[in-house]
């Protein structure tokens, strides 16, 4: 069903960009659609998020392995170490120059946050008040300590247990939402085609080809450059590896359907022992690190560069440390690049405006986000495998 969906989506992407140059009275009457898929990923944004936080910590928590946080940590240096050479590079390239998108619901002012504000705001009052308001980073910092404290108290199992069934009812709610995105794709496109013209077509391919490009340095600098020179396995030797891995990335748009691929490749082409693969690999194929770095990096800043809101220091660390902590800990959504591609703007104060847009491209960018985080999945498998044997 979520193929069908993803297929109808670019279907709709495509008649929405014909309506919108040929049909400009008739579109602009379904402008509601948008707003009203908008306005439903905003309502389950902290719910999803939350409980999807929290039995995932949890279960992080619970498990005291060595081999695991050497994992985590290597997935946390290789996202970061993605993010920003993917940061530079839409810096450099800036692909959103010379367009703004229309922003309906906001004011035109980016917030101001101070290194204060920040600290402040991880600190509210009122534990009501977070979700009311939608505090993301509040929500997302509450989940992860009530996870790790789970742990420590009686009937935390069953507590986490019950956030679990919970997480699903919203997932289950969530996909039925995803069922209008073909529909909701088709009213946003088509009405921003009409307010815009072929412009935005351009603004579309620019953002793929960007996101490409990013996927491109990131396997040559991230993975192939470190792999041969820890590992002694050449970019040529590393690429004959993992293209099997690929094949099956690329078609199914899901780690978890490569995992048993990821496996066979990371044990049997790169010899990684099964006591580090059996560990690693399925951390990897949750926490989804190298391509979600390139997505976050490339829709915070190129959104913030059409709503010319300026990225200070405070807030590109803000946006860096969100992206990790969300990226770590919201597994198994239903579509879920757009889902998190909503949180982040919304935790950093971003219209979500273009959220409709991105929908209607997604599933060109899923594929190569999956194959980024597949790949860095076998990345980090080699290396654990090469520190412990020199340890």
């Amino acid at each position: 069903m979520k193929k069908n969906i993803s297929i109808l989506t670019l279907i709709m992407l495509l008649l929405g960009i014909v309506a919108g140059l040929s049909a400009k009275s008739f579109v602009s009457s379904l402008s509601f659609i948008g707003t009203i898929y908008i306005n439903l990923l905003k309502f389950l944004i902290g719910p999803v998020v939350f409980t999807s936080i929290v039995p995932t910590i949890y279960h992080s928590a619970k498990r005291k392995d060595s081999r695991l946080s050497k994992a985590i940590i290597t997935y946390m240096a290789m996202f970061l170490a993605t993010y920003l050479l993917m940061s530079l590079l839409v810096i450099l390239i800036d692909p959103a120059k010379g367009f703004s998108f229309p922003a309906t619901d906001w004011n035109g002012t980016a917030q101001s946050l101070s290194v204060q504000d920040i600290i402040v705001n991880l600190f509210p009052s009122n534990i009501v008040s977070i979700f009311a308001d939608t505090k993301l980073f509040a929500i997302i910092l509450f989940a992860y300590a009530l996870g790790i404290v789970l742990n420590q108290v009686k009937k935390g199992e069953r507590i986490a247990e019950d956030i679990e069934i919970v997480r699903d009812v919203f997932f289950k709610i969530l996909e039925y939402i995803m069922y209008l995105t073909p529909l909701a794709v088709f009213a946003l496109i088509s009405n921003t085609v009409a307010n815009y013209g072929a412009v935005i077509i351009g603004v579309g391919l620019k953002y793929i080809a960007m996101a490409y490009l990013g996927g491109l340095c990131t396997i040559i600098v991230i993975m192939m450059l470190p792999v041969w020179i820890f590992a002694g396995i050449s970019p040529a030797a590393y690429l004959k590896k993992v293209y099997k891995v690929w094949l099956v990335s690329l078609t199914t748009c899901s780690s978890a359907a490569t995992l048993p691929t990821t496996m066979k490749v990371c044990k049997e082409e790169f010899g990684v022992p099964d006591e580090v693969v059996d560990i690693v690999s399925p951390l990897g194929c949750t926490i989804h690190m190298c391509g979600g770095a390139v997505s976050f990096a490339l829709l915070g800043l190129f959104c913030s560069r059409m709503y010319q809101i300026e990225v200070s220091l405070p807030l590109y660390l803000l946006m860096a440390l969100s992206a990790l902590l969300i990226n770590m800990s919201a597994p198994g959504i239903p579509n879920g690049g757009v889902v998190i591609g909503a949180t982040y703007l919304q935790l950093l104060g971003i219209p979500l405006d273009f959220i409709g847009f991105y929908s209607g491209l997604y599933k060109i960018l899923d594929m190569l986000y999956t194959t980024l985080n597949v790949t860095g999945n076998i990345t980090a498998n080699v290396l654990i495998a090469k520190f412990r044997k020199g340890s």
